[in-house]
């Protein structure tokens, strides 16, 4: 089936190339569905990637594209979409994430750009702030990365310019090095301030939420301090809520993830009264056809309460069901007590409060339980003892480096834990660890996903390289519902059916068409703040790469397996 071949192929991936990728699968998956892919899980060892199936360029380039996007935090809402506020503008061709359109779509929508910057602004991208360490392609002057032999690439104005002179540096046709101007220090990045260095301690990357910091530069280099961020465990949101993996996790959030920006999570009251009946309207899950009762101590981990819902629409997934409202009195107060059991496929329900939120002093969910941090070890700096990171000093952080380190940051005191691989971040599941459908009907997705189990430790994943033979079967759905959308027509009337025996030679991961640009360094959550970001000359996002990407795929045909890495 689809889904265990993305999660089979996704572990694959983990266990021998930990960067998220996606697959083009030979074999035609079930009627209608095109691919699957996680949403927000770009920066994740465990949800970055997806599956697509081999077919016509154009539309495999669509599902691709979507695929991508999934995986950047881009799911479409869908009461944005159904009150017409996410209309696409170009009613010709369509939008890459919509289901109308005549011709290929090549563009994202308004809101599809906006779910994407939300995306970066909790913390999701955080590996995407990180300057790639190398390019599979020779070296090319021009081509708008600093490589072996050159002292800047600020790319060409167009494809056919020989000579192109900036002010900070000078490149010379294809074939010559270039060579930053007189007296100039750098020539891109964002700590190169008119060609020179920024001064040491100025912030170049500001703090995205209570579980990041801000990175400042270094005063010998034009680029950025490498991203890093609180440890889980941390406190935030005015100690309502705990940072796990990068994000501030609360049910307050979860709440208004799923429902609205004027929801919020319902008083403790609902939780204790409703979630140990064991009943639609309050459980810790469900066993087949029972509801399962909550223990006092785990009502905080069951059915998701919240108040102020007015809509029976969910920002995504479908609700299975009705709205479950009930107001209860306590103390002489009244409160609204409402959830709903938002499925996003048969085994699949956002009505739960998430893995990761706090649920008392020193505790959090995991799986409708109520454990406490310890049973986690969520810190492994020497000297943590009595619950305190870093034994009280300083702030333990996670980047992009070696496994499982620490060192002093001299007189801050700042304890680092380098808890990442090759460029991914730990992260457990970005928003739910959810997967995105794709169909075959008009090569669109966006009206299905799919919670996927986590693995907890390394060792339950890999063994020598390669999957464990059971650390990919979770509960997965059977029969899936099938959805039809407006049928989809493509530019390209050829019905061939492309062989990848015709290719000599397979994309590996690098995006060619996009190498005459600068490094995409996707857009900074206050953009308006960061100063001298145009002179960094990094004016391309991650959506463009996406972009780009959708048209090389459709003038090329894809042929193998492409890579999306978080160092590409």
């Amino acid at each position: 089936s689809i889904i265990n071949t993305l999660t089979f192929f996704w572990l694959k991936v983990y266990c021998n190339f930990p960067n998220a990728m996606d697959f083009i699968n030979y074999i035609a998956f079930s009627v209608f569905r095109s691919g699957a892919a996680f949403i927000g899980g770009i920066c994740s060892l465990l949800k970055g990637g997806g599956v697509n199936e081999f077919g016509k360029p154009d539309l495999m380039a669509v599902t691709l594209a979507q695929s991508l996007a999934h995986n950047l935090g881009i799911f479409s809402d869908k009461r944005r979409l159904q009150s017409g506020e996410c209309k696409c503008e170009d009613t010709w061709s369509g939008c890459i994430m919509g289901d109308t359109g005549y011709y290929l779509p090549t563009k994202f929508s308004k809101c599809d750009i906006e779910e994407y910057h939300d995306f970066l602004n909790n913390g999701g991208g955080a590996c995407l702030f990180n300057k790639p360490s190398k390019l599979l392609d020779p070296p090319e002057c021009g081509n708008g990365f600093v490589e072996t032999g050159e002292e800047c690439d600020c790319g060409t104005q167009s494809v056919n310019s020989f000579m192109f002179l900036s002010n900070c540096c000078f490149t010379i046709g294809s074939t010559s090095s270039c060579t930053l101007t007189a007296n100039s220090q750098c020539s891109n990045g964002l700590c190169c301030r008119k060609c020179q260095f920024e001064l040491k301690g100025v912030i170049c990357r500001e703090a995205v939420n209570d579980c990041d910091i801000p990175e400042t530069c270094r005063g010998d280099s034009s680029q950025c301090s490498p991203n890093l961020y609180k440890i889980d465990g941390y406190s935030c949101d005015n100690e309502q809520g705990i940072c796990f993996g990068g994000r501030c996790k609360t049910r307050d959030r979860q709440c208004k993830y799923i429902w609205g920006d004027k929801v919020t999570s319902a008083d403790k009251y609902c939780y204790e009264r409703l979630n140990i009946e064991g009943t639609e309207k309050g459980s810790c899950g469900r066993d087949k056809d029972t509801w399962i009762q909550c223990k006092n101590e785990d009502v905080l981990c069951g059915y998701l309460l919240c108040s102020n819902i007015v809509s029976n629409i969910p920002r995504l997934g479908e609700l299975d069901g009705e709205i479950t409202s009930i107001s209860l009195q306590n103390l002489g107060k009244t409160f609204n007590c409402s959830g709903g059991h938002v499925k996003l496929e048969e085994d699949a329900d956002l009505g739960y409060v998430e893995d990761g939120t706090p649920c008392g002093p020193n505790k959090i969910c995991w799986d409708h339980r109520c454990l406490s941090i310890d049973t986690f070890n969520f810190s492994s700096c020497p000297g943590s003892t009595d619950h305190f990171i870093c034994s009280g000093h300083g702030v333990s952080l996670v980047f992009f480096n070696s496994l499982n380190s620490c060192f002093n940051l001299g007189v801050t005191s700042t304890n680092i834990i380098i808890g990442a691989i090759a460029g991914t971040i730990l992260v457990l599941a970005l928003i739910m660890g959810i997967t995105a459908w794709g169909y075959r009907s008009n090569g669109l997705s966006h009206s299905w996903s799919e919670r996927i189990q986590d693995a907890k430790n390394l060792s339950d994943i890999c063994q020598n390289g390669r999957p464990r033979s059971n650390s990919w079967q979770g509960n997965i759905g059977g029969n899936r519902k099938k959805v039809k959308g407006k049928r989809f027509r493509p530019r390209s009337n050829s019905t061939e059916t492309l062989s990848p025996a015709k290719s000599p030679s397979s994309s590996t991961g690098s995006i060619a068409s996009s190498r005459k640009y600068p490094y995409p360094m996707p857009p900074l959550p206050d953009e308006e703040k960061k100063a001298h970001r145009a002179s960094a000359r990094v004016c391309l996002t991650s959506l463009v790469l996406v972009e780009e990407l959708f048209v090389w795929a459709h003038v090329r045909g894809l042929w193998s397996v492409i890579g999306q890495t978080c160092d590409t």
